[in-house]
């Protein structure tokens, strides 16, 4: 397909976006005008709560917002979130919040993903689409009282539309430069009037991405070619009975050759890399998740039932130079199953409550070859696990006067995973083999304050925990083959405030996480440089701040914006590099930036044209942990112009606005050359929105 390129200029771009509010065309249904905020109702206490009732830090945005600021899938989503970011990265996705980072390469986040209740733990997983959305609320904070699965640093919630009486279709079109397209289509409806209801959603991606091949000349390195599709189906026999079954999967093929060198022999310039190799990487997932919610009038019981198959292959040269040295081939398979049940419910003496049961099983097997022209070089570690956890969940909150309220919860869990390795090089082969098991007591208590009809406050305290886990890369001997589980706890402040009529919105919180055994990748002493093994630190902290606004100044107009510090540190952790003990106590945690910040306006005329902007700026951060490989901060702008006439909404729109040149990851061989992984560049496109 021809680059649309020449027919994308930037400064038509730009020009255009502020000619908009000039234009003199008419709709036929122009935006009502809107004087106050609406109030947010949100699911993720699982029920149905005003959003400045919950005792901790949350942001919601509903599928209208992520539409008008083409966030079109999660990663994107943290660019409108304060303290959240998007670890994306060659090596794996992954979102950090409040700093809580997690090892490079491992498998799992302690940011929890979920999707219509079910979450998504891999962090191949973490970048999804996010077309057809109800709304996404993200929690900061350890969730362990609330959802199934426990996740220690926080919660995104992905919230989907259900199917009813009412027929609902939408779609878009996208291009772009760089060979970009991108579709989506949706629709839902009934079958038989309140009884039985239908939804589907696809969407679908193709774009030869900016990295060129120095060797081959080839400019589709990175490119992505991803489909997605989701089928669900409601009955709803009688009024008391709600069922649904849905099907998902995705199907992905994505060049990986993301790796530069940044200096050394193998320089290059940006978006430029060396490769011998395809570097490509296939992954798919299918999924079926079936959901049962009865109305007991005194109590909801839910019950969800959810099977995942995920699969990754993927091949990458791995020392990123013009010579044919080697590659590395990975092949991971998952097969996960998981039972929730949940009760909610009401009494006379709590305002609401939840007990729930949680039971999961993972199956996971990885192999991993590096092949190298030097046999001595060469190894392969076939690796298989198999994982349990059963938790035992609830969470009430109780009046204790008009305005005060108490909210305790607690959370048994219990986690048990045997895994096994075979490591196979030149000179022999050892296998490994280790059994983990932990049980835990997670507790939570909040108490919240209803200063007038105004001003909330709260005060929180909550534990969550990130299981261990297996070395399936580096592991050197049977005892380097697990690490163990971190810990956090959480102290939390904040004050929520709808003033001026509810014109404007302003959340405020502070918090402090202490971490205990925090899961690090570090050398392994005596066994030379780049030798690795993951395991677990001292000691860590993290403490910042959040402020997040919304504000309707005028009929038309909306603004918002945000601004989230959080500072981590290493309390005690004794490492080696080079062979010698490294003091690392005082050192920030890697891949978590101290500062992140959005600001952005939206302003819709009554003849249909809309116009909006955004800033996202993001602070210092680190790659490792002696914080020698940094990126500076740097900052995103973001136009978009569009018009809305009946059904259609029609747009031009650039990110990245000034090509700003920053890096997404940082690392170093064993020879400490440095080599990265750039962040996108300035991108233009076009997109054409249709809704029923």
């Amino acid at each position: 397909m021809a680059s649309p390129r020449p027919y994308l200029k930037p400064m038509t771009i730009i020009g255009l976006c502020f000619l908009a509010p000039t234009l003199t065309v008419s709709a036929s249904e122009p935006p009502e005008t809107v004087i106050h905020l609406d109030t947010i109702t949100v699911t993720a206490a699982k029920r149905d709560t005003a959003a400045r009732e919950i005792p901790a830090s949350i942001t919601v945005k509903d599928g209208i917002f992520l539409e008008e600021h083409q966030i079109r899938t999660s990663g994107e989503l943290a660019r409108m979130v304060p303290n959240l970011y998007f670890k994306k990265a060659m090596s794996g996705d992954a979102f950090v919040a409040r700093g809580i980072s997690t090892i490079d390469t491992a498998l799992v986040s302690p940011m929890g993903l979920y999707i219509d209740d079910v979450p998504y733990p891999l962090s191949f997983m973490q970048s999804r689409f996010l077309f057809n959305v109800e709304r996404v609320e993200v929690l900061k904070g350890p969730q362990s009282t609330l959802y199934g699965k426990n996740s220690s640093a926080g919660v995104i919630n992905v919230v989907l539309p259900v199917p009813t009486n009412e027929p609902n279709a939408k779609a878009f079109f996208e291009t772009g430069n760089y060979q970009t397209m991108s579709a989506g289509v949706a629709a839902s409806g009934p079958i038989f009037e309140d009884r039985l209801f239908w939804g589907i959603t696809a969407t679908g991606l193709d774009t030869k991405g900016y990295m060129e091949n120095q060797i081959s000349g080839a400019d589709d390195i990175a490119d992505d070619r991803h489909l997605m599709m989701r089928g669900v189906l409601r009955w709803t026999p009688i009024k008391e009975l709600d069922t649904s079954l849905s099907l998902s999967g995705t199907d992905q093929d994505k060049g990986i050759s993301n790796l530069r060198y940044e200096d050394g022999p193998w320089k290059t310039k940006r978006f430029k890399a060396y490769s011998n190799e395809k570097d490509q990487a296939e992954q798919n997932s299918f999924n079926q998740t079936l959901r049962i919610i009865y109305d007991f009038a005194a109590m909801d019981l839910t019950s969800i039932t959810a099977h995942q198959r995920f699969d990754r292959e993927m091949t990458l040269d791995f020392d990123r130079t013009p010579v044919p040295l080697g590659f590395s081939h990975i092949d991971l398979n998952q097969d996960s199953w998981s039972q929730e049940f949940r009760l909610t419910g009401a009494t006379t003496f709590s305002m609401d409550w939840l007990l729930g049961l949680y039971a999961g099983r993972e199956e996971l097997d990885n192999d991993w070859t590096l092949k190298h022209i030097n046999p001595a070089m060469a190894n392969r570690r076939i690796s298989n696990s198999s994982s349990d956890s059963v938790a035992l969940f609830g969470q009430s909150t109780l009046a204790l006067t008009p305005k005060l309220n108490a909210t305790t919860g607690l959370r048994l869990d219990h986690y048990s995973s045997s895994g096994k390795q075979s490591y196979s090089k030149a000179s022999g082969t050892t296998n490994f083999d280790r059994d983990l098991s932990e049980t835990e007591w997670l507790p939570m208590v909040a108490l919240s304050y209803a200063l007038n009809d105004q001003l909330d406050g709260y005060l929180t305290y909550s534990t969550g925990w990130l299981a261990g886990g297996y070395d399936y890369y580096s592991a050197s001997t049977e005892n380097a083959f697990a690490y163990a589980p971190e810990f956090t706890k959480n102290y939390e402040a904040g004050i929520k405030a709808r003033l001026f009529n509810n014109c404007l919105r302003a959340d405020l919180a502070l918090f402090y996480t202490d971490i205990k055994d925090k899961q690090v990748r570090e050398e392994v002493p005596g066994a030379g440089p780049g030798v690795w093994r993951y395991t677990n630190a001292a000691s860590a902290h993290t403490k910042g701040v959040e402020l997040e606004l919304t504000a309707l100044p005028l009929p038309h107009l909306e603004l918002y914006g945000g601004i989230g510090y959080a500072g981590t540190e290493v309390d005690d952790w004794t490492g080696t590099a080079s062979g010698e003990a490294v003091d690392y106590s005082g050192k920030h945690l890697p891949w978590a930036p101290d500062l992140t910040a959005h600001a952005g306006a939206i302003y819709h005329w009554e003849n249909g044209i809309y116009a909006l902007a955004d800033f996202f700026w993001t602070g210092k951060q680190y790659f490792d942990a002696a914080n020698t490989l940094e990126q500076e901060g740097y900052a995103l702008v973001n136009l978009k112009a569009g018009y809305l006439i009946g059904p259609w909404d029609m747009s031009i729109w650039c990110r990245n606005l000034a090509d700003e040149k920053y890096t997404n990851k940082k690392v170093q061989n064993n020879m400490n050359q440095t080599l990265v992984e750039d962040g996108g560049p300035l991108t233009i496109g076009l997109t054409l929105n249709w809704r029923m």
